[in-house]
């Protein structure tokens, strides 16, 4: 058995508009990021999944997202896998 950390992201879907993205990108700009083209603002989730396989890690880590951790209205999410430890003494 393997410990397994992954994470996902959850951000607005393109087509909307994204406020809290827009004000970062503004505010980078005014204090001198000006090479800041586009933000857009989300959320992170880093999980530790025990598992055999990246893979099932990985397919565990997406059905989560998909019934829980993001809005498929106006979100859409990403799983990257991060890390794996093996636990096996």
């Amino acid at each position: 058995m393997a410990l397994h950390k992954v994470q996902v992201v959850v951000l607005p879907r393109a087509v909307l508009l994204d406020p809290e993205g827009e004000t970062i990108g503004q505010a980078a700009h005014r204090i001198g990021f000006t090479a800041i083209k586009g933000v857009r603002a989300g959320r992170a989730f880093i999980l530790e999944i025990e598992a055999e396989r990246s893979e099932e890690a990985l397919n565990y880590a997406g059905e989560l997202a998909q019934r829980l951790l993001h809005n498929p209205v106006v979100e859409t999410y990403e799983v990257s896998l991060l890390s794996t430890t093996n636990t096996k003494k």
